[in-house]
C-alpha cells in the first residue's frame, strides 16, 4: 500500500496547476480517484490484496487507502478499524474479526459514484448521507445477499456460516437475494440465510437477554451449551462466534476450560455487549 501511496504524491506534484488555467487531464484523473482511507485503528488489523494476499499481507496505518478490486482488510480479535469514503459521503466502523474488501469504486462521466463492497465475515456499522447525483449508489455485498442504500446509517453482520443481517438505524436499507428485496426501515432489522429471499422486517430489541443452560457432552472433557437470544444479536463463546439461527438458538460443544469457566459475549447490532461467565458442571 506504501508503494500506491507514493505513486499517489508523485502525481500531485509532477504535473503543475497553473493560476487560471483549467487542471491538465492527468491531474484530473487524480483529483477524480477513488479510495477508502483508514482513519482510525485499533489492535491488530491487516491489509491485504486478493490476487496477492499471502506476499502482500501487512500491517494497516493510518492514511492507508484501497483503490483496486480485491484490496482489503482484516480485523484481529479485539481489534477496529475507521474508514472514510473518498468524498465523504460515508464512513465504516468495521468490527473485531471482520473481512472487509473493495468490489468496485468507480466514477461516471455525469459524476455519479458506484461504492461496492464486500464484507466476507464480522460487522460493519456504516453512516451514509444522502447523494447528489442520483445515479450514485453504495452497497455491502454478503456471502447471502446484498444491502444497498442511498442515505442512512446501517449495521451489516455475517456469521460464520453466512447469514447475514441487517439492522437499519436511520433511513432505509435495500436488503436483496434470490431476486427478492425487502426494505428495512429504521429500527427494523432483515436476515438472509444463503440461498434464501430476506426474512420479513422485525422490530430490533435493545436489551441483551439470553436464556442458557450448560449440558454434558457426550466427550467426557467437553461440555454442551445451549441458549436462546435475540436473532439479530451475535454470540462469541471463549472469543469464537457461535452460529445463531434465524430464530435465535444456537447450540455448540467445546473444550472444558481446565478452570471449568466458560466466557459467553452477546453483542447486539448497535454495537452493545453483555458479558457471561458459566461455571462448566
Amino acid at each position: 500500500m506504501s508503494l500506491l501511496l507514493v505513486s499517489g504524491i508523485f502525481i500531485a506534484f509532477s504535473v503543475p496547476v497553473f493560476s487560471g488555467g483549467a487542471p491538465r487531464q492527468s491531474q484530473q484523473r487524480y483529483l477524480q480517484e477513488r479510495y477508502l482511507e483508514v482513519t482510525e485503528v485499533s489492535g491488530t488489523v491487516t491489509y491485504d490484496y486478493e490476487p496477492l494476499k499471502a506476499a502482500q499481507a501487512r500491517s494497516v496505518k493510518v492514511g492507508d487507502r484501497l483503490r483496486r478490486p480485491g484490496e482489503g482488510i482484516d480485523t484481529g480479535s479485539g481489534s477496529t478499524v475507521k474508514l472514510m469514503v473518498d468524498n465523504g459521503i460515508g464512513t465504516l466502523d468495521v468490527s473485531e474479526n471482520s473481512n472487509v474488501r473493495v468490489k468496485n469504486l468507480n466514477r461516471s462521466g455525469s459524476g455519479a459514484t458506484s461504492t461496492d463492497l464486500a464484507l466476507n465475515r464480522g460487522q460493519v456499522r456504516a453512516k451514509v448521507r444522502s447523494f447528489n447525483n442520483r445515479q450514485s449508489r453504495f452497497s455491502i455485498q454478503t456471502p447471502a445477499g446484498v444491502a444497498g442504500v442511498r442515505g442512512t446509517e446501517f449495521v451489516v453482520t455475517v456469521l460464520p456460516n453466512g447469514e447475514t443481517r441487517v439492522i437499519t438505524i436511520d433511513g432505509t436499507v435495500a436488503l436483496s437475494s434470490t431476486d427478492r428485496t425487502q426494505e428495512v426501515s429504521a429500527g427494523y432489522a432483515s436476515a438472509i440465510v444463503p440461498g434464501n429471499p430476506p426474512t420479513l422486517p422485525t422490530a430490533i430489541a435493545a436489551n441483551l437477554r439470553v436464556s442458557l443452560q450448560l449440558l454434558p457432552a457426550p466427550d467426557s472433557d467437553k461440555v454442551r451449551v445451549t441458549g436462546v437470544v435475540n436473532p439479530i444479536d451475535s454470540v462469541f463463546l471463549n472469543e469464537e462466534a457461535v452460529d445463531v439461527s434465524p430464530t435465535g438458538s444456537f447450540e455448540v460443544v467445546v473444550p472444558l476450560p481446565s478452570n471449568g469457566v466458560l466466557r459467553l459475549r452477546v453483542r447486539n447490532a448497535l454495537g452493545q455487549e453483555q458479558v457471561y461467565e458459566l461455571i462448566a458442571p
